[in-house]
């Protein structure tokens, strides 16, 4: 492929990624600007012309977007065009000083979190770096959930990646596999029937935290797995915290009280 064919295909990538937000910002379900919509599609449908096999299979989700579509469904779509360009909703670039402390290390915690269709992998990464700081066990991967595989997750995990043991599996079959296994689900949601973070959880069982999409959360099928719903109160007009914000306070929550329970053993 010549350089200026690859800089007119990436090019019109970047203007198919410019359109998925303008459309997800200004619309809701089923209610999309017609043009935009239309000019979306139709630059879909041009890469299949284009000699990277990639950008061909790309081209065949034209026929997937449609006026009565939900938000949920456009966003999913989007995904494989944010990960062609090595994009994210909210990666950053950083650099912390920090001095590890491996010799420090203690026995892991009874915790795994379940990370559905996040799109963000600065959030993946931090959810990371959060569970090594607990001292979990696990983190599953579902959905397209990004994995360590991609640098911005690994960047942003700043290393958790490597100790932290992760495993990609189907939503449902996780969550079935860990009920199995005798684990207490506790879905993070702001869900009507939803029970505050700070209640007591029930250390009798291992728990397993889900944590889904940055915008959509969970759906109602995947909160009826869950043995509870629980919720972070918040106080200002929001409503809601980043997912990677989220993990980390339920997080610390649940190995507050782990702890304190260890004492009083």
């Amino acid at each position: 492929m010549s350089d200026d064919k690859l800089k007119s295909d990436k090019k019109k990538v970047e203007e198919i990624h410019s359109l998925f937000i303008g459309i997800e910002k200004d619309s809701s379900d089923g209610k999309y600007d017609q043009m935009m919509l239309q000019e979306l599609t139709t630059l879909i449908g041009e890469l299949s012309t284009s000699s990277d096999l990639i950008l061909q299979k790309l081209s065949k989700y034209k026929d997937s977007l449609t006026p009565t579509m939900t938000l949920r469904h456009l966003s999913t779509i989007a995904v494989p065009f944010e990960r062609y360009l090595k994009k994210g909703m909210a990666d950053d670039e950083f650099l912390i000083m920090n001095l590890d402390r491996a010799h420090l290390v203690t026995e892991r915690v009874p915790l795994h979190f379940i990370i559905d269709n996040m799109r963000s992998a600065f959030n993946v990464g931090s959810i990371f770096r959060t569970a090594d700081t607990l001292g979990a066990q696990k983190i599953w991967l579902t959905g397209y959930t990004p994995t360590p595989h991609q640098p911005q997750v690994e960047r942003a995990a700043l290393g958790a990646a490597f100790v932290v043991e992760w495993e990609q599996k189907n939503f449902t079959e996780t969550v079935n596999q860990l009920i199995k296994e005798g684990y207490n689900i506790v879905a993070l949601e702001t869900a009507s029937n939803a029970i505050d973070i700070s209640m007591d959880f029930n250390f009798d069982k291992p728990t397993a935290f889900l944590i889904g999409n940055e915008r959509f959360g969970l759906d109602k099928d995947q909160l009826e797995l869950a043995h509870e719903v629980r919720k972070i109160p918040t106080f200002g007009i929001k409503n809601s915290l980043n997912a990677g914000v989220a993990a980390a306070i339920a997080g610390y929550e649940w190995r507050k009280q782990y702890n304190e329970q260890q004492i009083k053993v």
